[in-house]
Parts: C-alpha cells; sequence; structure tokens
C-alpha cells in the first residue's frame, strides 16, 4: 500500500515553499504585497486556494491530504495513522479551551464551551480519561495549562503504543522518528519556559512529554535555541523521507516536514499581520 502513497507524497514535497520563496514573502511590502506574493507559491497550484482567507487555507492542507493517505492505508498502519491524525482533534480542544471554535473535527459549528461541555463531548472516546485527569488538577489551579499538558502527554504516549502495533519492518523506525518530534516538542517547551518565565529545571520537568531524551536529561539542553533546534529536525525528517522509502517512517516524516513549511509561511503571514519589520522576520523563522 505505501507504494501507491510516497510517489504522491514525493512529487507534492517538490511543490513545497522554497527558502528562495520565503525571501520573496518577507520582502513584500506591507500584507497587501504579501497577498500578492502569495498566490504566487507553488503549492498553491497544487492546492489552489479557495477563498481569500489565507491561513485557513494553509491550515488545512496537511489535515485533508492526511484524510486521502488514511484512506489508502490498512490494517495496523491504518490505525497507527488514525492515531496520528488525533492531533487536529488535540488542536481543536485547545482552540476551544482558549475561546475560538475547532477547525477540523471537533466543535466546527460552536465557540466559547464551558469546560463542563467540552468534557461530556469527550466522554467514553480517546480524549475521556485524559480529561478527567486534567479537568481533576485544573480544579485546584484553574491553569488550562494543566489539562493541555494532560492531552499532549496522552497523544504522544499513544501514538508509541500503537506503533508498536505497526509490522516488525516499520515499527521501531517510525517509534525512532515519534521519540524525536518528541524531542524536539521538550526542547521547544524548555527553551520558552526557560526564556520567558527563568523557570528552573525541576519546575519544568512537569510540563514534558515523559519520552524522549529530553525529559531526562534537561541539563543537556543549554545553549541550544528554537531555530537551531527546528533546523536539526528537519534536516532529520528529510532524510527519513527521501531515504525511508515505502515505509510508514517516510510517510510520518512528509507530515513533519509539510507542517513545519506551513508554519514558517504562516508565520511570516503573522508578521506582516503585525507590521514587523524583515530582518526580524527572517530572525524568527530561522533564515540568515
Amino acid at each position: 500500500m505505501y507504494y501507491s502513497i510516497y510517489p504522491k507524497l514525493r512529487a507534492i514535497y517538490s511543490f513545497l515553499p522554497t527558502i528562495k520563496e520565503e525571501e520573496s514573502l518577507i520582502k513584500a511590502r506591507g500584507l497587501s504585497g504579501f497577498n500578492k506574493r502569495i498566490r504566487e507559491l507553488k503549492i498553491l497550484k497544487r492546492f489552489p486556494l479557495k477563498d481569500n482567507n489565507i491561513e485557513r487555507h494553509f491550515t488545512l492542507i496537511p489535515f485533508e491530504l492526511g484524510i486521502v493517505v488514511y484512506n489508502r492505508l490498512s490494517g495496523s498502519p491504518k490505525r497507527f495513522f488514525k492515531n496520528y491524525m488525533r492531533i487536529y482533534e488535540l488542536k481543536d480542544i485547545k482552540r476551544v479551551l482558549h475561546g475560538t471554535r475547532g477547525r477540523y473535527f471537533l466543535y466546527l459549528e460552536k465557540e466559547k464551551l464551558v469546560l463542563a461541555e467540552i468534557g461530556e463531548s469527550l466522554q467514553g472516546g480517546f480524549w475521556d480519561e485524559v480529561w478527567d485527569k486534567g479537568y481533576s488538577r485544573y480544579r485546584d489551579t484553574e491553569k488550562i495549562s494543566d489539562i493541555e499538558i494532560k492531552l499532549d502527554h496522552h497523544y504522544y504516549r499513544m501514538l508509541l503504543k500503537t506503533a508498536d502495533e505497526l509490522p516488525l519492518s516499520d515499527r521501531l523506525e517510525t517509534k525512532e522518528l515519534i521519540l524525536n518530534w518528541i524531542n524536539l516538542q521538550n526542547k521547544v517547551w524548555l527553551y520558552r519556559l526557560k526564556q520567558y518565565y527563568n523557570m528552573e529545571a525541576f519546575e519544568i520537568r512537569r510540563f514534558l512529554i515523559p519520552e524522549g531524551d529530553v525529559y531526562q536529561e534537561i541539563e543537556d539542553t543549554e545553549g541550544i535555541t528554537k531555530i537551531s533546534m527546528k533546523m536539526e529536525f528537519y534536516k532529520t525528517c528529510y532524510k527519513d523521507f527521501k531515504m525511508k522509502m515505502f515505509s510508514m517512517k517516510s510517510i510520518l516524516a512528509f507530515f513533519v516536514l509539510l507542517n513545519l513549511n506551513i508554519e514558517g509561511i504562516l508565520s511570516i503571514y503573522n508578521a506582516k499581520l503585525l507590521d514587523i519589520e524583515e530582518e526580524r522576520i527572517k530572525t524568527l523563522i530561522g533564515i540568515l
């Protein structure tokens, strides 16, 4: 089944934004210039704009492509990828926690739900038990982050668990990529909490996903930057996508790469909305 998926993803990868295209967007004069230049991106030849909502359009590209891939899979790879796609449920839950409506699977028609309504809607499903644990802590602290932490940990833990059900030829390499992904998430959290909140290692650990190396070795991440972390991970995923053909690892690597590319475009877009200067944008997204 991978033989019907990988060639299509490889072709789509050739449409992803290049550094040259990102630099063109950064150099655009104001938001109107950005809106004009973004329509010249190769990726929009493959995924044409449906309306003028640029943020929504780019955000939905990985999600809609993920559904296509899911429908082409079968057996344990299909079950694994279903759990991977739950990341969009997680994003929807977080959006509603912060007062807006969902974008992918959940709460598409309603916003500003109270926490009890969210909990009720998740009963009996994938998020039920972990929601209860997070909500129980929230009642003591009144911090939404305490719910989000529990949800994040559950997502990655269950993704690793379903990776154990993959065929042996897929299993170890897919788990290796997931653990690298977890390490990136933990490094980003570590950077933010140290940089912006001056937290110590013992305070930070509860925010981190327990699996992976970073959770155990917080002190070894001193001196790294958010940009260097993402660039290092991008190179790892690119190698996995190109070299580990016809495997679940290559498919997962592609979606990580796609999301990182989309994140870069949307970072430029939001910077233009805030009228941030060109050199500052380059620093923020890692173009030297």
